[in-house]
């Protein structure tokens, strides 16, 4: 009987960004899609914002779907021989939670030019809460895997050496052989580490700042901690891949569409990714703000939330938040095409909005699943 091949948890960055494609042993044997931090992708497992949904139509149904997670965006095919997956996408909304598994799956026009999209296997709707824990996850064992290339580039060891190395440093022998082939194949590897590592920290200050809920703080905040490198790679749990089965974390769900929960309805905040039990629905972020104070406390620093500047001081119930500032104005301005961000950003401006507040509003909206980037330079809302 052939083993079952692990779903992989990887961002949407690391996703994109892969290239190295491979096929171990004989016909029978799987493909492998070798990501910048070694893991060694055959199926991967994601939560996140479902942006889009086309039928292609050539002929026959093949859906294509877009998911966002807080760095970037996944491509989703469904065609003939994924039926149970083409209805599941044909019935949802946009926008709603997914959660997926998948088939790491490759295509490559021309020399150099190498495309990564996911053949759906089980796809479920999801909840806000589902999500923000797959982030935290995602985040610590990246991070995790990022410790180790960075321990096998230092090492100056090749060959079994460092795999032995890698393997007695807490890595899987799967993990290990895929750290191999990633630092002997990915150039500038030490510049593309530095890049996903201030990518996870922005994703992980995403959610600090848009939950105000106590309980799920510290959580977030151990987990920048982590991810900034101010803890020590001992510290964190060692986990492989292999305990997380999609039937550990995907609802209960069957493959059968429903009516899903947009984000900007949903109810759910994040909870700890040490607990086990069900999430239980608590006060969303947006009502949580129109009682709280306007910081919230990330890892010893303060995040201003609010307007800034001389302006008098307004009663709490007439200042808009930015981001919902930058939301009305990108609905004002789009005219069908989507709003180029220069434009956006100048008429923030005009508003009263700083450089800070502009940025933080996109970059929430994003992770929330109200906004995406159709083309580079572009937003739309969803």
């Amino acid at each position: 009987m052939v083993e079952r091949e692990v779903a992989w948890r990887v961002f949407a960055h690391e996703f994109i960004h892969s290239d190295y494609f491979f096929h171990d042993g004989d016909e029978f044997s799987p493909n492998y899609l070798v990501t910048p931090t070694g893991a060694r992708v055959n199926r991967l497992y994601f939560v996140g914002v479902l942006t889009e949904i086309d039928n292609l139509g050539a002929g026959e149904d093949m859906w294509r779907a877009r998911v966002s997670d807080p760095t970037g965006a996944f491509s989703v095919y469904a065609g003939q021989y994924q039926p149970q997956a083409s209805v599941f996408l044909s019935g949802l909304d946009v926008p709603c939670f997914v959660a997926i598994t998948g088939k790491a799956r490759t295509y490559e026009p021309e020399d150099g030019t190498i495309y990564t999209s996911v053949r759906p296997e089980e796809l479920n709707t999801a909840s806000d809460s589902i999500r923000d824990r797959w982030i935290v996850d995602t985040a610590r064992l990246t991070y995790e895997r990022i410790k180790l290339v960075r321990s096998a580039m230092d090492s100056g060891l090749k060959g079994d050496e460092l795999t032995a190395m890698l393997v007695q440093s807490g890595a899987s022998p799967k993990l290990a052989n895929g750290i191999l082939w990633a630092v002997s194949h990915y150039t500038d590897l030490d510049k593309y580490l530095n890049t996903l590592s201030g990518v996870i920290v922005d994703a992980l200050k995403n959610l600090a700042s848009a939950d105000h809920q106590p309980t799920s703080m510290p959580v977030v905040s151990h987990s920048m901690e982590v991810v900034a490198g101010s803890k020590p790679a001992d510290a964190m749990v060692k986990e492989t891949p292999a305990p997380y089965s999609v039937e550990d974390t995907q609802p209960t769900q069957s493959l059968q569409p429903v009516q899903s929960t947009k984000p900007a309805q949903l109810t759910q905040s994040p909870h700890s990714v040490q607990s086990t039990e069900p999430a239980q629905p608590t006060q969303s972020p947006h009502s949580a703000r129109s009682t709280e104070p306007k910081t919230a406390q990330v890892v010893g620093e303060e995040i201003d939330v609010g307007t800034t500047g001389s302006e008098p001081a307004r009663p709490e119930e007439d200042k808009p938040e930015p981001d919902e500032m930058v939301y009305e104005l990108m609905g004002i301005m789009d005219k069908g095409n989507g709003v180029p961000v220069t434009e956006l950003v100048d008429e923030s401006k005009r508003s009263g909005l700083t450089d800070e507040q502009i940025d933080g509003a996109v970059k929430t909206l994003m992770s929330e699943g109200r906004c995406y980037e159709p083309r580079i330079g572009v937003l739309r809302r969803v």
